[in-house]
């Protein structure tokens, strides 16, 4: 156990959207154990256009207090960079390191710790080869990998429970500001059944199921889902893809493309009754949300690593003999994990989830986490 009371503490968590929201629970876990601190988080700047920073996504949660925002690639390859950084942080020395990141290799491990150590840090509770290096576990009665937020909250198991169970874990403290914005912004998607939210976004081409699919998936469901309006969500990037969509749906609809913040979206997610997207951002803010989610998923992590968190999702995953890839894109395969997905898949696993939402009364606002 942690018994020391630092006065500062630093966090390294680089990522965008998806890796800050399945570090919620343990954002709230450091929050609660050293309430008195000073927290920052050491964190990239966003590396596209659709990326966007740990801090538009924790600003206004009191998770945090401040951000030491960089370039990565900068301080990987100059030395200059890196010992400005190594500077900035000393000055401001830290008592206390937590480490959220993804698994290490031994020669990342053991450069990531030196730098800290140059940084002047006093105490690094789970920074040990051992721990960065361990692989995902293998979880017998769901026959998949642990999630990631199940691997994070157990890095950090000596600062006590991530309490992953508790909704409030995922609690992005929206403002009432946030939520008015979000309720407006929703109005010309009201149905008289209810609302679906969905985003084709996908950061990296290999997760992207295909216009095609979408376009053809989408004809199908307004017909599936009488009575239930759309709300389309994403980087103003994704508007005229997603807007090419959306004409089709028959229902009230509304293309919230580049219009909202993150954390608003995260609150128009509290109004939907069934989320649909691939592995992405919006997805985790759906989950977060306790919105039951349907999850078109690459087979290039392991099954199970960065599927929303809870039992009430549907992911869609095909587990081809190449699964497990790491590629950003397929050159070899053509995709066969996503383009052997079929509409017919995908529309049947929104009909059963709008069907268990109904039955189970989760509602459109409010839903508990149900988790597993």
């Amino acid at each position: 156990m942690v018994s020391e009371d630092p006065s500062r503490v630093l966090i390294f968590r680089p990522g965008s959207v998806g890796d800050t929201i399945v570090c919620l629970p343990c954002f709230h876990l450091i929050a609660r154990r050293f309430p008195n601190a000073e927290r920052r988080v050491l964190t990239n700047s966003p590396v596209t256009k659709v990326s966007v920073s740990v801090k538009a996504i924790l600003d206004g949660t009191g998770l945090v207090d401040d951000y030491f925002e960089v370039d990565h690639g900068e301080v990987r390859n100059r030395l200059r960079t890196k010992w400005d950084l190594c500077r900035r942080i000393r000055s401001w020395r830290p008592d206390l390191l937590i480490v959220l990141t993804g698994p290490r290799d031994s020669k990342q491990h053991f450069s990531e710790l030196a730098f800290f150590k140059l940084c002047g840090v006093r105490a690094m509770p789970n920074m040990s080869l051992e721990e960065r290096t361990a692989p995902y576990r293998w979880v017998p009665e769901r026959r998949r990998y642990e999630y990631e937020a199940e691997r994070l909250a157990r890095s950090v198991r000596s600062l006590g429970d991530a309490r992953l169970d508790d909704s409030t874990s995922w609690d992005l403290r929206l403002s009432p500001t946030e939520r008015e914005r979000a309720l407006e912004a929703v109005k010309p998607a009201r149905g008289t059944a209810g609302l679906i939210v969905c985003s084709i976004g996908a950061a990296l081409e290999i997760q992207d199921w295909g216009a095609e699919n979408w376009l053809a998936m989408i004809e199908k469901l307004t017909v599936a889902t009488d009575g239930y309006g759309l709300a389309v969500v994403g980087a103003a990037s994704e508007y005229e893809r997603s807007e090419a969509m959306r004409i089709r749906w028959r229902g009230p609809s509304v293309n919230l493309c580049g219009r909202l913040t993150v954390r608003e979206t995260a609150a128009v997610m509290k109004h939907a009754d069934v989320y649909l997207g691939h592995d992405s951002g919006p997805m985790h803010l759906a989950a977060a949300a306790g919105v039951p989610c349907v999850g078109i998923y690459t087979a290039k992590n392991q099954a199970g690593t960065w599927f929303p968190y809870g039992n009430q999702h549907r992911v869609i995953f095909h587990d081809v003999p190449c699964a497990g890839c790491q590629l950003s894109e397929c050159t070899v395969y053509a995709k066969r994990c996503m383009t052997s997905i079929t509409v017919a898949e995908v529309l049947g696993a929104v009909e059963d989830l709008l069907l268990q939402v109904g039955s189970a009364g989760f509602g459109a606002m409010g839903k508990a986490l149900v988790a597993g």
